[in-house]
């Protein structure tokens, strides 16, 4: 008993420093396991318990975040770059473990460590910068979910190379037979079965902790890794309304088994030689130098910005929790050492670490700047007096249809190759850019137009256009008081965003910029 408090306290210790540092919490809790079972002898049967409990526990909670529905229209989009880049990566992975005098069982495990980004600290960024219901973010998640899946499918494969064709054939069958009641109970019975029972927390706790039971009780009878059953069911039960249900439901638990895990994980390792130190070094810096740009130019060429392709690169910037669960998976059975395991333990834990510094706005300004590939300046001249509306979506949608009668030009700006080519459609002049970078704000006359308006999410993504067009009326929408108090404090005009607020807005811009003008249709 007095193993498992002290290992509780590490994990309690641990979530308490990083939340009063605001510095992230995993490597603290990691450190303090390290420093219990320097204080305290831990029988290894409880860590190996606390380690596989804590884990399912860890992936269950990242596959209730992975609604497929989440993604939309953006499926095609995360499948390429998802695919790219966990093979790229785990290829490189493969090649530079051999390099650094792994042997191939174990460079294999270490490719796969490598080439799947975590679920839970990207979800975490993106809701902290409220980008999880961005374009960017949408393809994310379906990267997350594309990448998680290929590494529960990829488990047997790995552990079951060394003993041929037919056991690796016979763990593939059976993850995809799991795979596909996930898919029935994710299509048909979840959403319709759970959202009746949401009145009753008990009952709706006990059938979600039947389902992880359920799944983890057919991997074993299948003979396949229970955390890979334990993620089916969580994606199993991602579903709008059911995913916010359940997410109520093991907010704290996730919490509590996270840490738990993370605290038996230092207690497992031991302090690493120099040589792994180094072997962990080089592969962090592997994921950390080839991720980012190798998610930017597949983002690009699929439509993206060069903002929102060295964004999702940088928050990707990492290995999974999967990376632990593969390690682990090969230690228990023989097929890797302690000392791999420890590093790639190593390398999770620092990526994880350095992820939220990277993966800011700052960051991602400097990488544009020095961009190779940027779209070079346009040689015509800058228009005037036109229209200019930054970002299309529903609202902007909106305000295009009452302007199809001004006289002014109209000139667009968003990043989504899709809207941008539905708005040249529609007959008007749409440039696909980056609305926080000055180049376009200029090349589109931000300084020159009759009216700027930004019905763009971020009110950061807004400041470099307020800064700017200082002369011009610049019209941006909010979403609280705050947000209102900033943006007049800029110069610009705060227009608050509620349904009723955005029909004051359209009919305000119409009596504003339509007075005494003729009603005839733009010609086309």
């Amino acid at each position: 008993m007095s193993a498992v408090a002290f290992l509780l306290l590490a994990a309690a210790l641990g979530l308490g420093l990083g939340h009063i540092f605001r510095i992230p919490a995993i490597p603290l809790v990691v450190l303090l396991g390290m420093g219990t079972s320097t204080v305290i002898p831990i029988p290894g049967d409880l860590l190996e318990d606390a380690l596989m409990l804590g884990v399912m526990v860890v992936v269950f909670v990242a596959g209730i975040e992975l609604n497929p529905d989440r993604v939309g229209r953006y499926r095609t989009i995360a499948l390429k770059i998802g695919l790219l880049q966990f093979f790229i990566l785990g290829g490189a992975g493969v090649g530079s473990a051999a390099l650094l005098g792994f042997d191939l069982q174990t460079a294999a495990y270490l490719g796969l460590a490598l080439s799947a980004s975590s679920t839970l600290v990207v979800i975490r960024v993106l809701q902290q910068k409220q980008e999880l219901y961005t374009p960017m973010g949408r393809t994310v998640t379906g990267i997350l979910l594309l990448q998680d899946a290929l590494v529960v499918l990829l488990i047997p494969v790995v552990t079951n190379f060394n003993e041929g064709l037919a056991p690796v054939a016979m763990g593939l069958g059976a993850t995809l037979l799991l795979m596909a009641l996930a898919g029935g109970l994710l299509n048909w019975v979840a959403p319709r079965v759970l959202p009746r029972m949401a009145e009753d927390e008990e009952f709706l706790l006990l059938l979600v902790l039947t389902t992880l039971f359920a799944f983890l009780g057919l991997a074993y009878l299948l003979e396949l890794p229970l955390v890979g059953g334990a993620f089916l069911a969580g994606v199993a039960l991602s579903p709008f309304p059911v995913n916010a249900l359940v997410r109520g439901q093991l907010n704290s638990l996730g919490i509590f088994f996270s840490a738990l895990f993370f605290a038996a994980l230092g207690a497992v390792l031991t302090l690493p030689t120099l040589a792994e130190l180094g072997q962990a070094l080089a592969l962090s810096a592997l994921v950390l130098v080839l991720t980012p740009p190798l998610v930017a130019v597949i983002a690009e060429r699929a439509g993206f910005s060069a903002r929102a392709g060295i964004g999702s690169g940088l928050i990707l910037s990492q290995t999974s929790e999967f990376s632990l669960v593969v390690g682990l998976q090969g230690m228990i059975l023989g097929q890797i050492s302690e000392g791999a395991f420890g590093v790639i333990a190593l390398v999770t834990v620092m990526t994880m670490m350095v992820t939220p510094f990277l993966a800011t706005s700052p960051v991602t300004g400097v990488l544009l700047r020095i961009h190779p590939f940027r779209l070079a300046t346009r040689d015509t001249q800058p228009p005037s007096n036109h229209i200019l509306l930054l970002g299309c979506g529903s609202s902007g949608v909106a305000l295009l249809e009452i302007l199809v009668g001004t006289p002014h030009d109209i000139w667009v700006v968003d990043d989504d190759p899709v809207v941008v080519e539905r708005v040249r459609e529609a007959g008007f002049t749409a440039i696909r850019g980056d609305v926080t970078d000055n180049t376009v704000l200029q090349q589109v006359g931000a300084t020159q137009a009759r009216v700027v308006v930004s019905t763009l999410r971020r009110r950061e993504d807004s400041e470099p256009l307020l800064d700017m067009a200082r002369e011009v009326p610049v019209v941006v929408r909010a979403f609280d008081d705050s947000e209102t108090h900033w943006i007049e404090e800029r110069g610009g005009i705060a227009i608050s965003y509620s349904e009723a607020a955005t029909q004051d807005f359209l009919s305000w811009f119409d009596q504003e910029f339509h007075q005494d003008e003729p009603t005839t249709p733009k010609a086309e």
